[in-house]
């Protein structure tokens, strides 16, 4: 059977593995939290899921990071909680969370961990790009969420407004899991048509087009002000990537990723579309991108690796580029 590890099993944990329920991930997942009883009760509430479900056998137990010598998959979504109690800006867990992604990371690799780390702790790329510092494990088996919220939620705004399902449209925001993000408009087809046709034809203007990177931005924030905490989108897409890694699918998602050598500021990591499957990530070509986007995405990514320089270096570890 295959074996799943969540370290967190708090309103994003739980929704990952609620998602992996229903999408037929079928595993003995460990579920391992700081508040042990919280985690007893949410297995055993899983468990009653998974009763009630036609030939699931899947299991839910707490256990520790010893039990995680063989698992295959190890998603990790703890964190400490914002200091006034509501997130205006992912990187206020910065410290403390790269504190928390430290030991988190030690504890993984002395257990003897071998699978592939899904990352989701917040600021997302630079946890994964600590957890992969501190750990050494190969880059291609380290995977931050990255955009792929943000890629959801474009496509979402996107066929509201055209009126087509997301999944017909082909795109990805690329960049930073948060205020660093950019869509590369040049990239995205409909169809066989891309959003020039739709310009064209008026159902987009280019004033609503530069309006949708902020409004994929500030949708956390919109979530987070009505309800305290984005959980039900993140989940499901862990559970995607989750599925796709098991499946070895081979399917191209937008995720945080080292950057190899082709782009500037490599062995960061930041959000790239990458072919995903049983052995962890594969890079595609370069992407070609307009001047103005790349310019922006070097921009950013310059940031990323400054920070999380900084970071090691006040966690006392020697950043060292992979490529």
């Amino acid at each position: 059977m295959t074996k799943i590890g969540i370290i967190g099993v708090g309103a994003v944990g739980s929704a990952y593995l609620y998602a992996s329920l229903n999408k037929s991930i079928e595993a003995d997942y460990i579920l391992i939290d700081a508040f042990a009883d919280y985690a007893k009760a949410q297995a055993k509430d899983l468990n009653d899921a998974a009763a009630s479900m036609n030939n699931c056998g899947s299991t839910f137990k707490t256990g520790d990071y010893n039990d995680l010598s063989d698992a295959d998959v190890v998603v990790i979504t703890a964190s400490v909680k914002p200091k006034d109690g509501a997130l205006k800006d992912r990187l206020e867990l910065l410290t403390d969370n790269a504190k928390l992604m430290q030991e988190i990371g030690n504890k993984i690799k002395a257990a003897g961990f071998k699978g592939i780390t899904i990352i989701a702790s917040n600021p997302v790329d630079i946890m994964a790009s600590v957890y992969q510092q501190v750990t050494k494990f190969d880059s291609s088996k380290v995977i931050s969420s990255g955009t792929i919220l943000e890629t959801a939620r474009m496509k979402k705004f996107l066929s509201e407004k055209i009126n087509v399902k997301a999944s017909s449209i082909t795109g990805f925001v690329i960049g930073e899991h948060g205020a660093r993000c950019l869509i590369p408009f040049s990239k995205m087809r409909i169809g066989l048509g891309s959003l020039k046709d739709w310009l064209a034809n008026g159902m987009v203007t280019q004033e609503w087009l530069e309006g949708l990177n902020q409004k994929v931005k500030n949708e956390a924030f919109e979530i987070i002000s009505g309800k305290g905490i984005t959980n039900f989108g993140i989940g499901e897409n862990l559970a995607e990537i989750t599925h796709a890694i098991l499946a070895d699918r081979q399917s191209v998602y937008s995720l945080g990723v080292e950057l190899p050598k082709e782009y500037k500021n490599h062995g960061v990591y930041f959000g790239l579309p990458v072919i995903l499957g049983r052995n962890g990530y594969r890079h595609l070509p370069k992407i070609r991108l307009e001047e103005n986007e790349q310019e922006m995405f070097d921009s950013y990514s310059a940031e990323m690796k400054n920070t999380v320089i900084e970071v090691l270096n006040n966690l006392g570890v020697k950043y060292e580029d992979n490529n």
